[in-house]
């Protein structure tokens, strides 16, 4: 296979992830786009509504760690196009149900389908290209998120004015099961390029690459083992801060610019698009940053929480000067708190390949992380109600602080752990193939 051929056949490859993990947000986002709608037919309290918000999570978040490690033994291939197929049923399901107690059953079996798809995708990029394309196709997959998140935002809008809330869940529930077509698709029409990629994670063939890698799975890591071994334990500390400014924020930002500047609900949500577009510079500045001077993904990590720190102290110090310059403040901050995301949920777990422990350690981290997102999006609301929005702001900074002071802490830890996993951590070469050592 020729050099162009085989970047074309990885560009489409990457194209393909990218396409998946973008289409699923409009599955998951759509339900607070309509929680006004179904309010205002008065047949379910916001309460009930919250709760089934929150059960998304937490299916999303128990999900995430069961996918993780059922992603290491089942193929990509067969998980993704499963999960965005599912999450496409579910979403259906809940455009067309009209028994009120069935809505968090449906809405929680969508957030188990939904977190087929992270973990298994990152498996793909470690185990189907190249290793000279892996950090480019790392930062790339990030953009995912905010690209998903602004598509999801207009297409559920646009539908939701022309029609019913239910029109909403049956279209983009149609688009799912599309996009899970697109997939099995994509997959059979490069088998060949994928079966000659898989299990590889360099640019060499496959005798020079067995000579020095073990097989995946060919030995069994515990977790425990992993995160006190490699330094990673200082990983889900950070990945816990990074999911309360990622998420916790990003859910109150529209009350806080609305309540805060007293500007109607529609500007502070206009303001609130600002954030996805602006975040899309995260990850590739991180990138930048890790390549050219960190070089570890724990202290590029501390140096975007120093800058989310800088951005929440100036938001404290002059947002109130005017409501532009605070949606600013807050969108340079979260734009940080995805370049740590990337570090942390992308390029940390792709070292793993070489243990074939990839999905596994991806699902554990993000579960960390939307644990920590739902309980913080109840306590950012609580600390808000009860001693209004300038304290809130000092208890994002303190988060920022600790993830910062986490990061710190723990990039010596992990560069150590780092190269024990590049050696084969227990294994040592035996002739054309390799050895627990």
């Amino acid at each position: 296979m020729t050099k162009v051929v085989k970047n074309k056949n990885s560009s489409r490859l990457f194209l393909l992830c990218w396409f998946a993990y973008s289409m699923s947000y409009i599955g998951r986002l759509n339900f607070s786009v309509c929680i006004p709608a179904i309010a205002a037919q008065g047949f379910l309290t916001k309460a009930y509504l919250g709760t089934v918000g929150t059960g998304f999570l937490a299916s999303y978040g128990a999900g995430q760690l069961l996918n993780g490690l059922l992603g290491d033994r089942i193929s990509p291939k067969i998980m993704v196009g499963a999960g965005l197929l599912g999450a496409g049923i579910a979403n259906m399901l809940m455009g067309l149900n009209t028994v009120p107690g069935l809505m968090i059953i449906i809405w929680c079996s969508n957030g188990l389908f939904q977190s087929m798809l992270w973990s298994p995708i990152i498996r793909a990029l470690s185990e189907w290209l190249p290793k000279s394309r892996q950090a480019r196709a790392g930062a790339n997959i990030s953009t995912a998120i905010p690209a998903g998140t602004i598509t999801t935002y207009a297409l559920s809008s646009f539908i939701l004015s022309r029609g019913d809330w239910r029109r909403v869940f049956i279209i983009e529930g149609g688009l799912l099961i599309f996009a899970s077509l697109v997939w099995f698709a994509g997959i059979l029409a490069m088998r060949s390029f994928i079966a000659g990629h898989e299990g590889l994670n360099d640019d060499e063939d496959d005798s020079r690459v067995a000579a020095v890698l073990p097989a995946a799975g060919s030995k069994t890591y515990s977790m425990p083992a992993l995160l006190l071994g490699t330094g990673l334990a200082f990983a889900v500390g950070a990945i816990l801060f990074n999911g309360i400014l990622k998420d916790g924020v990003t859910l109150w930002v529209p009350t806080f610019l609305s309540e805060f500047f007293k500007v109607e609900p529609k500007i502070s949500a206009a303001l609130s698009t600002i954030l996805p577009i602006v975040g899309l510079t995260g990850s590739y500045a991180a990138v930048w940053i890790n390549n050219k001077y960190t070089k570890n993904e724990m202290s590029t990590a501390a140096v975007l929480f120093l800058v989310s720190m800088l951005a929440i102290g100036g938001l404290l110090l002059f947002g109130r000067l005017n409501v532009i310059l605070s949606t600013v403040f807050i969108a340079i901050s979260l734009a940080s708190m995805l370049g740590v995301n990337a570090m942390l949920l992308t390029f940390i777990p792709l070292h793993f390949s070489r243990l074939g422990k990839v999905a596994s350690i991806t699902g554990f981290l993000n579960s960390c992380s939307y644990l920590a997102s739902a309980v913080s999006g109840v306590t950012i609301g609580a600390i808000a109600e009860k001693s209004g929005w300038r304290i809130t702001i000092v208890s994002w900074l303190i988060i920022a602080s600790l993830g910062m002071i986490i990061c710190l802490a723990g990039k010596t830890f992990w560069a150590r752990g780092r190269s024990k996993i590049t050696a084969g951590w227990g294994y040592k070469k035996a002739g054309n193939g390799a050895s627990p050592a």
